[in-house]
């Protein structure tokens, strides 16, 4: 979910593009059959902050991994050469 939205009249968030796909063949709330227009949609800002958030942590935390394996390789790589001169 990158785009979350409100229905107005049974307050459940969707992601954007899936209501939108249902709004091209129906004009009502899936949940309680409502008469629902893409323009009534309401943006849930607070959930894609918390959204956003949640992809910039797993991507430090990915980098941070990444960042730590190399230098696991580099000791490796470091620690052979040494017992291969030994």
């Amino acid at each position: 979910m990158k785009d979350p939205v409100i229905l107005p009249s049974s307050r459940i968030t969707v992601d954007r593009p899936v209501i939108q796909r249902h709004l091209l063949s129906d004009n009502s709330d899936p949940f309680n059959r409502s008469h629902l227009t893409a323009d009534m949609l309401i943006p849930n800002t607070e959930l894609k902050a918390r959204i956003e958030g949640f992809i910039k942590s797993q991507e430090r935390k990915k980098q941070g991994e990444s960042l730590s394996m190399e230098s696991a390789k580099v000791t490796i790589q470091t620690t052979n050469s040494e017992m291969l001169i030994d």
